[in-house]
């Protein structure tokens, strides 16, 4: 995959399958399930924005636009969006569906921060 950089287009970082044990009563797969997924695509994403670790500081909008079903492909893309000296925005947006057209089940717009081993801020790579 391509390192992400301000300007360019979101990048898929995360494929799954819905899982079938985190369901609701109704068939649609929890929103604690998904935002695990959002931390997981975060810190992946985070790693190729940042050059290397780097930690969420504050989800600071979070939309579900759809819900997600049990068995359904699930993909989350993301997108740099803002890079300052230590600290970085990045869209994510999951979507559902094995084929064209998807639909978006969740946007994010995610404040994220580089570390280093310590865990203190460092400038970004």
């Amino acid at each position: 995959m391509t390192d992400l950089g301000v300007g360019t287009a979101a990048l898929p970082v995360l494929m799954t399958m819905a899982p079938l044990d985190a369901v609701t009563p109704r068939g649609a797969v929890t929103g604690g399930w998904m935002l695990t997924q959002l931390d997981l695509a975060a810190g992946l994403a985070g790693r190729r924005a940042s050059g290397g670790e780097a930690l969420i500081l504050s989800i600071k909008d979070l939309t579900f636009r759809d819900a997600l079903r049990a068995g359904e492909d699930f993909q989350i893309r993301a997108e740099l969006t803002r890079k300052g000296n230590t600290s970085f925005n990045l869209l994510l947006s999951a979507w559902a569906g094995a084929s064209e057209p998807q639909r978006e089940i969740f946007q994010a717009d995610v404040l994220m921060v580089a570390v280093d081993a310590e865990g203190t801020p460092r400038k970004l790579l």
